[in-house]
């Protein structure tokens, strides 16, 4: 498969698609961060952003939120490149928040009020 164009499907101009603007820098990254009461620090790279949300977060969690999503955003732009389907923002949220109960379900007992304050927190 070749792509005809670098730049972000979710952007109306022609930013360039890397991993710091989809995952941190462009609007509808922010726009899913923004569903967590979670914000980037724009101008900066992956592991900047990842110690701001632990800051924000202030859970042993931090980084199964970060992955998750990352992984939401990343299904977002799938969906869109490959089925031309633009999901909203509350897709997003609801995308993240499935795959969050499933995460539930395998956390370890000892460490499940924990987590659910982490989901809670969210």
């Amino acid at each position: 498969m070749q792509l005809d164009s670098f730049s972000c499907v979710f952007c109306l101009s022609t930013q360039e698609e890397t991993l710091e603007h989809l995952f941190w820098q462009c609007p509808f990254a922010q726009q899913c961060w923004g569903i967590l009461n979670l914000s980037t620090v724009q101008g900066e790279g992956t592991f900047v952003n990842i110690m701001a949300i632990k800051d924000q977060l202030q859970s042993q969690f931090f980084m199964i939120a970060i992955v998750l999503m990352a992984w939401t955003i990343w299904q977002a732009r799938n969906d869109m490149i490959f089925n031309n389907n633009q999901m909203h923002f509350q897709q997003c949220r609801e995308s993240f928040f499935k795959e969050l109960r499933l995460v539930a379900l395998r956390m370890k007992v000892g460490l499940s009020n924990f987590f659910d304050q982490l989901i809670l927190s969210l």
